[in-house]
């Protein structure tokens, strides 16, 4: 399995909970697929520095996922066939990022 950086941003004019649903949808199918989401970031809305399918505004969400290799080709015809997603990227990592440093003072090397 290889490791993801998925960033995609999901239509303003849908609701809540349809919103919610898309985002589900797209849980459903990695995990259905043999993947696992490590972390999911949402940013909530934003405004789009163009307009991407008559929308200035649009709702991001970064994830971090582990997927086998072959399912990125299907993720994407995924996300293409929905409708509630505007625009995804999905980057190859060559590691998972570091876990949070620990919590505590700073470290000197004097």
């Amino acid at each position: 399995m290889a490791y993801y950086e998925m960033l995609y941003i999901v239509s303003s004019s849908l609701s809540d909970e349809e919103r919610e649903n898309v985002i589900l949808k797209l849980r459903d199918f990695i995990e259905k697929n043999g993947g696992v989401i490590e972390k999911e970031d949402r940013w909530g809305l934003r405004s789009l520095a163009y307009l991407i399918k008559k929308e200035e505004k649009g709702y991001y969400v970064l994830s971090y996922v582990e997927i086998p290799e072959h399912v990125v080709k299907d993720l994407k015809y995924f996300i293409k066939v929905n409708e509630g997603f505007l625009r995804a990227m999905i980057l190859k990592k060559e590691k998972k990022p570091a876990q949070e440093e620990q919590k505590g003072g700073v470290e000197s090397n004097v």
